[in-house]
């Protein structure tokens, strides 16, 4: 019992293409039997979304302290130009003190050192009261060598 040449060729066509189909099957069986590797790959995408994640929150830091110390800056630097006037103006007021003092009375020391003290209690309560100037310079100071030990760290 022969078969025809044409049938055997068929025959054999269908044997590779069966003996393909399980090599594929039998790969994709041992991909996911693979649990080392499978593991690998996601710790590798893992910490890939993680180093992301910390970039971005780093820059984010970065960024928000630039902006903290840049307002605290200005605030600082408006407080100060206050202070300065508010004590330009003081000194203004006790020359002319002192000077009417000294005219009028012939005392002038004993009246320039009493409004010396008198400013200086009235300048002294100010700061007390509102220490605001001291802070904000403090703190942009404070921030401005943060930032600065950071870059000289991470250079």
């Amino acid at each position: 019992m022969s078969t025809p040449s044409g049938n055997g060729d068929q025959t054999r066509r269908d044997i590779q293409q069966t003996r393909a189909e399980l090599g594929e099957t039998v790969a994709a069986l041992t991909a996911k039997t693979d649990v080392k590797t499978r593991a690998r790959t996601k710790a590798t995408t893992a910490v890939g979304g993680l180093r992301g994640r910390v970039t971005e929150a780093g820059q984010s830091a970065k960024t928000r302290a630039t902006q903290l110390a840049r307002t605290v800056s200005q605030k600082a630097s408006q407080r100060v130009t206050s202070v300065r006037q508010k004590s330009q103006h003081t000194v203004g007021a006790i020359q002319g003190s002192a000077k009417a003092s000294a005219q009028t009375a012939g005392k002038a020391e004993s009246s320039v050192v009493t409004s010396a003290r008198a400013m200086s209690t009235r300048i002294g309560s100010s700061v007390r009261t509102k220490p605001l100037p001291v802070l904000a310079v403090t703190g942009a100071a404070a921030t401005l060598a943060v930032i600065t030990y950071r870059r000289r760290r991470f250079r």
